[in-house]
């Protein structure tokens, strides 16, 4: 066991510090809870050569260049949840989850959303003042429950939510990195055959002084391009990149940046149906919260990056503020597939919106799984195919020499 020191707070707000020793901080944070006390600070007290050295865990400190990766942000609504669900009040669950985390930063910030809630804000109030934690959506599901009474089911909805917005991050990261390290690694193949492989080839070949074949001075002569003309052509991209910069700072030049990813090969289906889903994903939660349709699609709409899209949906919205249907909206724009045009005409007239958002969402994260389970089998061939193309032509062109200085070599025998 080691001896910890702790820093706590009561209800009347005043702080007290004492001693414990137990195996981890996670049983002095139970034992201090047990107290009705809220966990301030821990620390692990050990002494090296007669010196006592204090490790902190400290969650008083501030740390404003803290994270709170989406796992964790998952991870809190299910415990919040599950604990309003169960009728622990709102206050006394956030003391609770607290002290679970392993992110100091994140328990920090959830001791000041107590404090504030203590002083007679309400939970969507105290969120908002974090919104790189807590954005939009979240909180104004927040603000639904706390209106309608409902916030033991809103809690429940947000955290599945959370949840599947996790997995969708991680689907997303699943289809960028394949194709990324083969990119990668073919750079690093070509780079090493034209700055390294064929320029010791060449010092063999004019150690011989003979002729070489057309594909060999060929293979040659582009590497002595890139190697004579680097400086120039790093100089030449650097250019491009500021221009390019320049240009996607502009609202236009950005929305055509951002509508371009849609007709990339291979890659802009796939942009397309994890958009969908995003998009989707929110507005059906925030419609099953009770949140109006209108609000929806501008809350749904921040959860975006594309500025082409958010531009469609931003006119959309305006639209439907002027009178006309969500679905007849999506039909002007050939953005959006007939299929949820469709759906979404059909939720309307039913008055079962919610239920079609759903089914949407669920089409395009199923559709997002099997397009990321397949893009292996669909990139690999091609880029396999390209780098060995490259390689070959160059193990071609290196070895055609030799090849030829062996026959002659077996012809004067």
């Amino acid at each position: 066991m080691a001896q910890y020191r702790y820093k706590a707070m009561d209800s009347n707000g005043n702080f007290i510090t004492d001693f414990m020793e137990a195996d981890s901080q996670g049983e002095v944070f139970a034992a201090v809870k047990a107290k009705n006390l809220i966990v301030v600070e821990v620390k692990e007290s050990k002494s090296f050569l007669g010196m006592e050295l204090s490790f902190s865990s400290s969650l008083k400190k501030r740390n404003d260049k803290g994270k709170v990766k989406g796992k964790e942000l998952a991870i809190f609504c299910r415990q919040l949840a599950t604990l309003v669900n169960a009728g622990v009040n709102v206050l006394d669950a956030l003391e609770d989850v607290s002290g679970m985390g392993q992110n100091a930063y994140f328990s920090n910030v959830l001791l000041k959303v107590c404090e504030e809630v203590k002083g007679g804000k309400d939970l969507s109030e105290s969120l908002i003042a974090y919104p790189k934690i807590f954005n939009n959506a979240f909180v104004s599901m927040i603000r639904v429950g706390e209106k309608s009474g409902q916030l033991a089911r809103v809690l429940k909805d947000l955290a599945a939510y959370t949840e599947s917005a996790v997995k969708l991050k991680a689907k997303i990261k699943s289809a960028a990195s394949y194709p990324i390290f083969v990119g990668s690694f073919f750079v690093i193949v070509f780079f090493g055959i034209v700055f390294v492989l064929i320029p010791k080839f060449e010092d063999m070949f004019a150690s011989f002084g003979a002729d070489l074949p057309a594909p060999t001075r060929f293979v040659m002569g582009m590497s002595h391009f890139f190697v004579d003309k680097a400086p120039f052509i790093i100089l030449f991209l650097a250019i491009l990149f500021v221009i390019f910069k320049i240009l996607t700072k502009k609202p236009e030049g950005k929305r055509k940046w951002h509508q371009f990813f849609f007709k990339i090969p291979i890659f802009g289906p796939i942009y397309t149906k994890i958009i969908f889903a995003r998009f989707f994903q929110t507005l059906s939660t925030l419609v099953q919260a009770g949140v109006d349709l209108i609000t929806s699609i501008e809350i749904a709409t921040t959860t975006l990056n594309n500025t082409y899209v958010i531009n469609i949906l931003d006119a959309i919205r305006n639209q439907i503020i002027a009178g006309e249907q969500f679905s007849e909206c999506m039909d002007k724009y050939i953005l959006f597939p007939k299929m949820i045009v469709r759906m979404t005409a059909v939720g309307e007239k039913s008055g079962q919106l919610q239920e079609m958002f759903i089914k949407i969402t669920d089409y395009y994260t199923e559709e997002v799984d099997a397009t990321v389970a397949s893009l292996s089998s669909i990139v690999e061939p091609i880029l396999i195919i390209f780098l060995g193309f490259i390689v070959g032509v160059a193990v071609i062109a290196l070895y055609l020499p030799i090849f030829n200085m062996a026959n002659a070599m077996m012809g004067g025998m």
